[in-house]
């Protein structure tokens, strides 16, 4: 059941705390793969909702997923952060989103949260694991252990030291710290987090990445991360980001969800797509379609 932007699975509320959403990346830069003839094809149910008309631009959502079952608060990815150095990302440089005020708005205070779940180590999904105090990075959360996935660190901790990011400290800030803090613990791709929450592992996007499934009371919902960006690769589910690790296995791993979940009740919530960031996938001819909640 929806409300707004809050969902009751069960005993499970789930509520969607944005950082930002906007017209952000052009199709042909994010998907290599993507031709002029498809996206014209697809216009009609693009616009306005999914692609800006006037510029093109693919519309994106940044934001956290919170969820409460009757034991715990858990935070599902904690998208770009505020007072990065990130001059070569000028989305996510010196920011100053009132996130903290959203996820107080919603009812959650910094204290009151028992989790932090990171499908991936990627930049927009570890920002607010920190904050900066004093000049320092400290887990934003004190109270909150960080889940990360054993197979993604182990990827993460070598490729952030090679060439390619000597320029963007995000490793030394948003996820060391955590790290140093003695709040990180690193999990199986199939953790179970109590009764209601476990983790299944979704290789492709990022070799650990997972997704998050919530079920209480015969309903179910799952937080796919960057599975999917857009609901483009829901009609086109070959078509890989060009932020995928191994586009193949990526590609692989959303055909295979897409056809598990299509048709069914199960509410998917990615990582990206924008207002109201959930809905359920249907059949589309030989491929798929996302309907979002409020269309129902």
């Amino acid at each position: 059941m929806q409300n707004g932007e809050n969902w009751q699975i069960g005993e499970v509320e789930i509520q969607r705390v944005v950082e930002f959403e906007a017209p952000l990346l052009d199709p042909f830069v994010i998907y290599p793969d993507a031709d002029a003839e498809t996206l014209a094809r697809h216009k009609s149910w693009l616009e306005p909702r999914l692609q800006d008309p006037e510029t093109g631009l693919l519309i994106l959502a940044f934001h956290t997923f919170v969820i409460r079952t009757p034991r715990h608060v858990i935070l599902v990815d904690t998208c770009g952060g505020n007072d990065r150095q990130r001059p070569q990302k000028p989305r996510y440089h010196m920011n100053s989103w009132p996130y903290l005020e959203n996820l107080a708005a919603a009812g959650v205070q910094r204290d009151d949260v028992d989790f932090v779940l990171c499908t991936h180590l990627h930049v927009d999904h570890v920002g607010w694991n920190t904050r900066l105090v004093d000049s320092r990075w400290v887990p934003t959360f004190p109270n909150a252990k960080y889940l990360f996935a054993r197979d993604e660190w182990a990827f993460w901790e070598e490729e952030y030291k090679t060439e390619r990011y000597t320029d963007d400290p995000y490793y030394e800030d948003s996820i060391l710290p955590v790290i140093e803090a003695g709040s990180a613990v690193m999990v199986d791709g199939d953790h179970v987090i109590d009764d209601w929450v476990r983790l299944s592992p979704t290789p492709g996007h990022t070799p650990g990445h997972v997704c998050v499934h919530v079920e209480c009371g015969g309903a179910q919902a799952v937080m796919s991360g960057d599975l999917m960006h857009h609901a483009l690769q829901c009609a086109e589910p070959d078509w890989s980001s060009c932020f995928c690790v191994d586009p193949a296995a990526s590609a692989a791993t959303r055909r295979e969800f897409l056809a598990t979940h299509a048709e069914t009740p199960t509410l998917v919530m990615p990582a990206h797509f924008p207002s109201p960031g959930a809905g359920r996938i249907i059949e589309a001819g030989d491929t798929w379609r996302f309907k979002f909640s409020d269309e129902e």
